[in-house]
């Protein structure tokens, strides 16, 4: 770990600049983060597919399209900390190697897997016959799962002198709900318009090069899901930019680590 050489410049941003740095880094790292991508949202993607492809008939699509789209939209609320978890461990390696070991990524994630599955799967599918989980993690923990996969705190503090994950959480967002709220709501305005930017020009394009005009039940089916999945992918990478950005603007992040990196040059020397 090369902490003097991170790969991603460790200061404070705008979060207009967090999403054009999250453009870069998508760019930079395209291939592997499209991999893992692949590998965490297409079987979720999947299962959506066939829990609610039976609900979207014709008749349904023209009188209620609605039920199908709020079904669908709670469903990837809920899995969405699960399908990009992988993509998150790697940007966490890759800010600070050259190399990053899938063998390192396989374990960080399966060692994650109990918490995400219990701090961030079993509490918004319990908020979600309230609604509230699509609001409730992003006022209360919006970087939940960062903490669960990069900082790997204990689920109870026990005897270690660790403190636990909901403890550091509470740590981490205390006094910043405004702030984060507000970033949140732009981040949701700016994946809403990608989403529809994106589907309404793969349809277009599809048009123009087959001369076939997907139906509305196919859209709905497999265009919209399509595009929504695909701009998740780049928030992802902007939330992992925007925790690194709330632990340098709450906690000295970037002093930390530069102390950290002259500790370890002295180590070196000596």
């Amino acid at each position: 770990m090369n902490l003097d050489a991170t790969h991603i410049a460790i200061r404070e941003r705008s979060f207009s600049e967090i999403l054009d740095l999250a453009l870069r880094v998508g760019v930079r790292h395209a291939g592997p983060l499209l991999l893992l991508w692949a590998i965490g949202v297409l079987p979720f993607a999947a299962i959506n597919f066939a829990l609610l492809q039976g609900a979207l008939s014709d008749r349904s699509l023209s009188s209620e399209p609605e039920a199908y789209v709020f079904w669908q939209l709670l469903l990837v609320v809920i899995e969405v900390p699960f399908a990009t978890a992988l993509m998150t461990l790697y940007l966490g390696q890759a800010t600070f190697a050259h190399h990053v070991s899938r063998r390192r990524l396989a374990a960080d994630f399966f060692r994650s897997l109990p918490q995400l599955l219990l701090l961030q799967g079993a509490l918004r599918g319990l908020m979600t016959p309230l609604v509230l989980t699509l609001l409730g993690p992003y006022v209360a923990w919006p970087y939940l799962s960062e903490l669960i996969l990069l900082e790997r705190n204990p689920l109870f503090a026990g005897r270690s002198g660790r403190i636990s994950t909901m403890r550091r959480s509470r740590n981490l967002h205390r006094g910043a709900g405004g702030e984060l709220f507000a970033r949140w709501l732009a981040a949701a305005t700016v994946g809403v318009l990608m989403t529809v930017s994106v589907a309404t020009g793969v349809g277009v394009l599809t048009t123009q090069l087959t001369g076939v005009t997907l139906s509305d039940r196919a859209a709905m089916l497999y265009l919209w899901p399509a595009a929504a999945w695909a701009v998740l992918g780049y928030l992802a990478v902007v939330r992992f930019l925007a925790y690194l950005d709330l632990r340098i603007r709450r906690e000295g992040w970037e002093v930390e680590l530069a102390m950290r990196a002259e500790a370890a040059k002295l180590v070196r020397l000596s």
